[in-house]
């Protein structure tokens, strides 16, 4: 066996927009790839995978090595994967040994045509000309959406869980946003999430008690 011969494996589950990530990763890509190897890139139906994919084409463009997409949301539907009976939108819910077991069981897919690969790359220039805070999968694209998009959500949660209270009182902010995700069945980003309950917070909406240098050394409430 021909170590080099092995084909290479991305997860776009892996990809996050911080400077030191997208600098190994570039400069893996740039890097000579035997042109006998097969590149295998597993993603999700989620806009941050679905944006991870079309960046590792647009930097894999020089390339002449097959390619092939592996959509782990629909491998999961298809052989009814979950985790603790939730659905799975995100590759990196997924064990490792289950991915290995799905890709042996993936032996009719078809490599990346030209045409599609070109397709993804221009994608991915269009995005980066965009300034967007916030983008959603939906309907089968990567969609913009305004910055408040889940703010509705979040208040309406807290005031569900202060219902339930009986009194109102401080909530973990790591339960609010776990009744967040319960309560919808789209992937989000649990730190974009947090990142509006501190808006809150600052914008006077939320009391706050504790530290909030992480999701769970903190509390809210309404005011």
């Amino acid at each position: 066996m021909q170590i080099e011969n092995k084909p290479l494996q991305f997860s776009s589950g892996s990809f996050c927009f911080k400077g030191r990530r997208i600098i190994i990763i570039r400069s893996f890509c740039n890097h000579d790839i035997a042109v006998q190897r097969a590149i295998y890139i597993w993603y999700g139906d989620n806009a941050n995978e679905q944006t991870a994919l079309r960046f590792y084409l647009y930097l894999l463009r020089d390339k002449t090595n097959e390619i092939y997409l592996i959509n782990s949301t629909e491998i999961c539907e298809r052989y009814g994967a979950s985790v603790e009976g939730q659905p799975i939108f995100h590759t990196g819910q997924i064990d490792q040994e289950i991915l290995r077991a799905f890709s042996g069981n993936n032996k009719e897919n078809k490599p990346l045509s030209d045409n599609k690969q070109i397709q993804f790359q221009q994608e991915w220039e269009k995005l980066t000309e965009t300034k967007d805070v916030l983008r959603v999968w939906k309907d089968n694209e990567i969609q913009a959406v305004p910055e408040d998009h889940y703010d509705s959500l979040i208040l309406e949660t807290l005031e569900k869980l202060h219902d339930q209270q009986g009194m109102k009182d401080f909530i973990k902010t790591g339960s609010v946003l776990g009744e967040i995700v319960d309560r919808i069945d789209v992937d989000i980003d649990l730190f974009y999430l947090e990142y509006r309950i501190r808006h809150f917070v600052y914008s006077g909406v939320l009391e706050l008690k504790g530290i909030p240098k992480s999701m769970i050394h903190y509390s809210v409430k309404l005011r």
